[in-house]
């Protein structure tokens, strides 16, 4: 068993959302990370393992924490947390389809969730999305809204 879940985790929500036929219906292109210069307004962009906001310099992919299970010192409870973002750019004054949409992919991903929370095997007890922030950015090119999510996973570690 692996001492740390998160690097499977993020490649597990990866390869799970990129071959999601919902996701793929609405027309979201998915990340594995913060994007390179792939990235173009006017198409909705889920990131998996980046919140989409900071483009230069680096940001936190998540977070793992671990502690003792119990006082035999063989099994340690470990939480993960993956930090995503959702964003969709659209040049126009319908601001509220644009907020609509970026919903719309967040509840495919809840939906995802649900249906299975171990994400394929990659965590020992569940997933599940904790906390959503939500962005709106309006500049000379348009509208952006986007929904920064993280998802906390729990696990235990067999030493």
């Amino acid at each position: 068993m692996a001492e740390f879940f998160f690097p499977g985790l993020v490649s597990a929500l990866y390869e799970r959302w990129k071959a999601n036929a919902a996701l793929a219906a609405l027309d979201v292109v998915v990340y594995d990370g913060p994007p390179g210069n792939e990235a173009s307004a006017g198409r909705k962009e889920l990131f998996v393992g980046a919140s989409g906001e900071d483009f230069g310099d680096g940001e936190d992919a998540g977070a793992t924490e671990q502690q003792w299970a119990n006082a035999n010192t063989v099994e340690r409870d470990s939480v993960d947390q993956v930090v995503c973002g959702i964003w969709w750019s659209q040049g126009g004054p319908d601001t509220a389809a644009v907020r609509t949409g970026v919903a719309e992919v967040l509840a495919v991903i809840a939906e995802d969730l649900r249906g299975d929370v171990t994400v394929g095997g990659a965590v020992s007890f569940h997933a599940e999305m904790t906390s959503v922030r939500w962005r709106q950015i309006r500049d000379a090119d348009g509208f952006t809204f986007g929904a920064v999510f993280v998802l906390r996973a729990q696990s235990r570690v067999y030493i």
